[in-house]
């Protein structure tokens, strides 16, 4: 039975397509800028992604900005893949040069259980992919 939640939750967020330009609701931007300045090109500056929001995000980045991956405040580590982003510490990731590169991991589907509660082992994949201009 968990088996085949954990494949069906598996298989909705693999499904879960979301596209997004730069400047999307990804991310939060760090000091970003008014949002009637709307039409203008979009703040590539730092942003901080937060996993706790479910599917697949794409952020942009200028070189130099930094990407924070985050789970409420705990800066979560990723698997990244791609050279247009280098590593500054886990869960912090800063753009080197122009290209893309992707951010990927688990995340407890659930919340934590209280000691001697029921606890739930469901897991579920996410994927950022950063555009570094």
């Amino acid at each position: 039975m968990r088996a085949r939640m954990a494949a069906a939750a598996g298989a909705a967020v693999a499904s879960l397509v979301l596209v997004a330009g730069c400047g999307s609701a990804g991310g939060v931007r760090v000091g970003a800028p008014d949002p009637s300045t709307a039409g203008a090109q979009p703040d590539c500056g730092d942003v901080v992604v937060d996993l706790d929001a479910t599917g697949a995000r794409e952020v942009c980045l200028n070189v130099g900005s930094t990407v924070r991956v985050r789970i409420g405040a705990k800066d979560v580590p990723a698997n990244l893949n791609g050279t247009a982003l280098t590593e500054v510490s886990p869960g912090v990731y800063r753009g080197a040069r122009a290209g893309s590169a992707q951010l990927s991991g688990f995340r407890h589907a659930c919340p934590g259980a209280k000691p001697g509660g029921v606890s739930c082992h469901a897991i579920v994949g996410w994927k950022v992919t950063v555009s570094v201009r």
